[in-house]
């Protein structure tokens, strides 16, 4: 919902206050008019009450209401609520007892029950109606507030759980990088000028909450790449299939980093162990599918959740409640990520 200043129930006040009281005015004329057949004199008589309709209800909801029910003063408001109501019927009474235009009225006297409480029941449905517009403004006004703090929070937590990936891949990189240098090893320009690559993209493409699939895809090919180059790929196995159109397609940003990271960060040891790394990644016509499983070193059976997965279920609950799977597993010395995200 759009915040009550900025939506249209709110933005003009004074047209639909007119509105309210010329669609009062035109039923109540057109309605007697029907039943007396005589209309002239109805368009008269309402045009000459509407100043007492008009003051009763703007007393009831702009005073009664907002002094005494909004404070939950519930016996005030009823009494005067009351009072209000005789005051206006009241109020009626003497326009037909005292204006020469309704006819001569001397026969009933000055207070006359039944004619006040005829008066009531015919026309304070006007205040009453108002009245309920009014709590209707100030519920959506309440929903709206709400929904703008839902969002606003959400933001909130957004932006920091990315912040929280690029320290976070940095890190890992950065690691990776000084393993290289420790080696004196050829590749480690190539490894620099990947980082600068994939450091660009994080820092200006991923400012939008979705980003185009085939870029995001492209990060994930340079980080899978930039892997290659640190590991001996006779000990660390890494299979990487992509099957399914990506153009047209968008993905909240650095989604699919941690669960790519995690599996060379828990499944390419420093020993001489044969590791494997499988990641499959497919764009069907409702969904993304990934699944990502790794050989998890010394064969443990345990794993404990780290941040960069619990990272991706909390946004994965945020960005896309109700339209995702996130199964995660471990059996036979094996860890098993499958992702799903419907379109």
């Amino acid at each position: 919902m759009k915040q009550g200043s900025s939506n249209i129930l709110f933005r003009y006040r004074i047209l639909w206050h007119v509105l309210f009281w010329v669609g009062f005015y035109l039923f109540y004329s057109i309605s007697y008019g029907e039943y007396t057949d005589n209309y002239a004199w109805e368009f008269k008589s309402n045009l000459i009450m509407l100043p007492v309709r008009m003051l009763a209800t703007y007393t009831l909801i702009y005073y009664l209401i907002p002094r005494f029910l909004m404070k939950r003063k519930y016996t005030q408001f009823i009494v005067l609520t009351v009072l209000h109501a005789f005051l206006f019927g009241f109020a009626i009474w003497q326009m037909y007892y005292t204006v020469p235009f309704y006819g001569d009225m001397s026969r009933y006297p000055f207070f006359y029950w039944p004619k006040i409480l005829v008066a009531i029941l015919s026309n304070y449905q006007i205040p009453a109606f108002a009245a309920t517009i009014k709590f209707f403004k100030e519920w959506y006004r309440d929903q709206s507030r709400k929904q703008s703090l839902i969002h606003e929070k959400q933001e909130a937590e957004l932006n920091f759980l990315k912040t929280q990936i690029h320290p976070h891949f940095l890190f890992n990189t950065l690691n990776n990088l000084y393993a290289l240098t420790l080696k004196k090893s050829d590749d480690a320009p190539e490894v620099v000028l990947k980082l600068s690559d994939l450091l660009r993209y994080m820092l200006y493409d991923c400012s939008a909450d979705f980003v185009p699939l085939k870029k995001e895809l492209t990060f994930i090919d340079n980080y899978i790449e930039l892997q290659r180059i640190r590991h001996d790929q006779t000990i660390v196995h890494i299979t990487y299939t992509k099957t399914g159109e990506v153009d047209g397609h968008q993905v909240a940003p650095l989604l699919l980093l941690p669960l790519v990271e995690n599996c060379f960060k828990h499944g390419a040891g420093p020993g001489k162990e044969v590791m494997t790394i499988n990641i499959e990644l497919q764009v069907l016509k409702d969904a993304l599918k990934m699944k990502v499983s790794n050989t998890l070193v010394g064969g443990k059976e345990a794993f404990e959740e780290g941040l960069g997965l619990t990272n991706v279920r909390r946004r994965l609950n945020l960005i896309y409640p109700d339209r995702h799977a996130f199964e995660i597993s471990t059996h036979e010395g094996n860890f098993d990520v499958n992702l799903t995200i419907n379109w």
